[in-house]
């Protein structure tokens, strides 16, 4: 099969377009024929050697795809050639207590596709079985892909941990990016007056035909003194934040009595110093999130089937121009989603 293969950290001259063997499938295995993989930051980061997720070499990047089931290893009764699917970025073994309790995300032994094991970024991939998740009919493997993290990410952040309701408000950062996107659209839907922040005014454009309501150029103003002249001084009622450094700080101080700040993201900085004072006067709570269930992803799926979410795709890739793709996404000049095409 063809794939993006990783022989060493660098930049993306590292990544070759090769013949390599395809997978050969076990006993619970399902082979994966790939028909989009999503271009994620963590790959990025991986490829890099910065994501603290040190993986073996030769190595193939890729946290999520969607496609159809080339093959299935003896055991494997709930999936059939020809299904069509998209393999969960968080591998659990399936046995532990969290796995029991349907807590996959938190997995004792959890691992992740294209980190800890060869990912998308192929004609094939292989998982377990009991890792996938079927598409709806009406979604295509690309806008299958492009929705499946941001919004099962961003639903996780907002809905199950966020616990955002109607009526309240919420602040969405970083609003052009992959989950930025699709967390604007979460919170509307969920009913919220949302405020969503960006590098540039086009960005903030389109985060307004996605649902924003209020918006914020993080370049011209600074985020936490913008949000509260526009709640009246109050502050947001919960606040999704992926960047890190002094993104998390202004969302912080944008935060109102009583609010949730949850993050799923540091790349613009992991370490921070916060002052715990304000968190205790204005009793606001953290909270550290990012991994989906399949429960989660298979909604999110089915709404963006139902067309009540819509997922956001920049630009397409031939899998072979799978440097191009990170390049654009180093460059941040984009809007949604990279995906590329085997």
């Amino acid at each position: 099969m063809k794939a993006i293969v990783l022989h060493r950290n660098g930049g993306t001259e590292q990544m070759k377009y090769q013949d390599i063997p395809t997978p050969k499938v076990g006993r619970g295995d399902v082979l994966v024929r790939v028909r989009a993989a999503g271009v994620n930051h963590v790959d990025i980061d991986i490829r890099n050697g910065i994501s603290g997720m040190e993986g073996n070499f030769p190595h193939i990047l890729g946290v999520d795809a969607a496609g159809d089931v080339a093959e299935v290893g003896a055991g494997v009764t709930q999936w059939k050639k020809g299904d069509r699917v998209a393999p969960h970025f968080i591998l659990s073994c399936g046995t532990c207590p969290n796995c029991v309790r349907g807590m996959e995300n938190i997995c004792h032994a959890f691992g992740i596709l294209g980190a800890t094991q060869w990912g998308t970024y192929a004609e094939y991939v292989k998982v377990k079985a009991h890792h996938l998740v079927r598409i709806p009919d009406k979604l295509s493997y690309d806008q299958a892909v492009s929705a499946y993290v941001p919004f099962a990410t961003a639903w996780e952040a907002l809905i199950t941990v966020g616990k955002l309701s109607a009526g309240e408000t919420c602040l969405v950062n970083a609003a052009g990016s992959g989950v930025g996107s699709a967390g604007v659209q979460v919170a509307k839907l969920a009913g919220a007056t949302v405020i969503a922040t960006a590098g540039s005014d086009d960005k903030l454009a389109r985060a307004r035909k996605l649902g924003a309501d209020y918006t914020i150029n993080y370049n011209k103003k600074k985020v936490g003194n913008a949000v509260l002249k526009l709640t009246g001084g109050l502050g947001v009622d919960c606040a999704l934040d992926m960047v890190g450094g002094d993104s998390l700080l202004e969302s912080i101080k944008a935060l109102a009595q009583g609010a949730r700040l949850v993050t799923v993201g540091a790349h613009a900085g992991e370490k921070v110093e916060v002052d715990f004072i304000e968190f205790f006067r204005k009793h606001i709570s953290l909270h550290g999130c990012g991994r989906s269930t399949r429960a989660i992803a298979a909604n999110v799926l089915e709404l963006a089937a139902q067309g009540k979410l819509k997922p956001v795709i920049h630009k397409k890739f031939p899998l072979k121009k799978a440097a191009e793709a990170h390049r654009l996404m180093e460059s941040r000049k984009f809007f949604g989603r990279m995906v590329l095409n085997p």
